[in-house]
């Protein structure tokens, strides 16, 4: 499982949770009466749902022992990039399947990395990829900026999944839904969280 350093920045998934549980579940409350675990599979599939697009959800993988082709983690979903530790190098991306030296091919399908990086290779390889993990662990980090956007998520599918909610408000909380999912991403557009 990849790992996340929290910071400032972020918010892990549990305190998502408890914090939904607390704002918006209760006697008096748009959610009256909801139990953790709906809660917590509500926030997973909305996480799941904007993840890739939204939540720029991205996990570094070290490899020190190198041979081509390199298996890559099943939460890896994309490459960003591959650079060498030491010397610091990046290198490119190629759509031959036979990559000429400083270039990596990825194949999704066999779920393996074939790079030919023989002659710059002293250092370790450093992967940063894009990773659906983050739906799979309750200390998942996400983005502050993205937070009131999982609530508004979490709201809409826990009431859309309930048989006797109006549909005047569903659709009400569906165009807030999307309003503050396109929010959260031209806000995290331009943020550089390292």
């Amino acid at each position: 499982m990849a790992t996340t350093t929290l910071s400032n920045a972020f918010i892990t998934l549990n305190n998502v949770i408890n914090n939904f549980l607390i704002s918006y579940t209760g006697p008096g409350k748009l959610i009256p009466d909801a139990i953790r675990t709906e809660v917590i599979f509500h926030a997973r599939r909305c996480l799941q749902e904007f993840a890739y697009e939204t939540l720029k959800s991205q996990f570094i993988f070290e490899k020190t022992t190198f041979t081509s082709p390199v298996d890559f983690p099943d939460s890896m979903v994309a490459i960003i990039s591959i650079t060498v530790d030491d010397p610091a190098e990046t290198l490119e991306e190629t759509t031959d399947a036979n990559p000429p030296v400083g270039f990596y091919y990825v194949d999704y399908a066999t779920k393996q990395i074939k790079i030919n990086a023989t002659d710059v290779l002293k250092g370790d390889l450093v992967f940063k990829y894009l990773s659906n993990a983050l739906t799979t662990d309750e200390s998942a980090a996400i983005p502050k900026l993205a937070e009131e956007a999982l609530y508004t998520c979490m709201v809409y599918s826990i009431l859309a999944n309930r048989e006797k909610t109006r549909p005047d408000v569903l659709q009400r909380l569906l165009i807030e839904k999307t309003d503050k999912l396109e929010k959260a991403k031209s806000r995290l557009v331009f943020t550089n969280f390292d």
